[in-house]
């Protein structure tokens, strides 16, 4: 028989008063764009050559979106985040449940791997440049090791909050060994996981856009390093509007993802855990 999972309700007056904040957000976003064109275009208090005008700024956004150096760099990017988002995603979430899990481990191996999540790893971004030179594979390298840690450490704290109960159930069944992690402890742990994933896809967009920065030849990076390094503001800052749609299109898709898989799951408490 197949089942699905239980809707979940949201009460009215909960959904109105989101609506109600939303609005609020616009007009805040509007009032800061009100006062930013003012400020520059009609009392030029700031020079327009430090700060454009929001016109300028929409102006060369829209000059980007049919420039096709655009969207090559687009690509280089976001491919160079999804392979190393990936091999972050199996790392993190294999080692998170393993640790997690095991109390041996979690005793040996978690104060190692809190250990160099509190490292400054952006750091090590020159290192990992002079190594692997300065074509993908450094920066695929940088979006894995900040996008990894996340991972592992949110997969490790839901794999500890399961449920004796639940895991004993399993067993009843004959569940055991690896099925057991599998079948049990997998998926009591998914949103935890699509939580330091959420959170992995942040920190790697970042380090994609930072090996950028420091080496190479293509990217999202590099056009905003080159249009400021022109003192093109208008189109750095419209660059930087990308960069910040881009990864909030990639936070929404996850928590998205997060509430299909886990209806169920209260964020809140996977903030709490964390």
């Amino acid at each position: 028989m197949i089942t699905t999972a239980p809707r979940v309700l949201r009460p009215r007056n909960l959904v109105g008063g989101e609506a109600k904040w939303r609005w609020l957000l616009l007009a805040v976003i509007a009032a800061i764009l009100v006062v930013w064109e003012a400020s520059v275009t009609w009392l030029q208090l700031v020079p327009a050559a430090f700060l454009p005008p929001p016109t300028a700024v929409f102006a060369s956004f829209v000059q980007l979106l049919v420039d096709p150096e655009f969207w090559q760099a687009f690509v280089f990017s976001f491919q160079n985040l999804v392979i190393g988002l990936l091999m972050a995603v199996v790392v993190g979430v294999t080692v998170g449940l393993a640790v997690g899990w095991s109390p041996v481990l979690r005793f040996t191996v978690a104060p190692f791997l809190w250990l160099l999540y509190s490292t400054p790893k952006v750091a090590l971004a020159p290192l990992f440049i002079l190594v692997l030179g300065l074509g993908n594979e450094s920066k695929i390298a940088l979006v894995f090791l900040l996008a990894v840690f996340p991972i592992i450490l949110n997969t490790m704290e839901g794999a500890v909050t399961v449920s004796d109960s639940l895991v004993n159930a399993g067993r009843v069944y004959g569940v055991n060994g690896v099925a057991l992690g599998w079948k049990v402890i997998f998926p009591a742990t998914l949103p935890y996981s699509l939580a330091g994933i959420q959170r992995g896809a942040a920190l790697g967009f970042t380090g994609e856009v930072l090996g950028e920065f420091l080496g190479g030849t293509g990217g999202l990076g590099h056009m905003l390093e080159y249009a400021a390094y022109q003192f093109q503001m208008d189109e750095a800052i419209a660059m930087v509007i990308v960069m910040v749609v881009i990864a909030n299109l990639t936070l929404v898709l996850i928590a998205a993802l997060r509430k299909r898989l886990a209806p169920w799951y209260d964020d809140r408490q996977i903030m709490g855990a964390s």
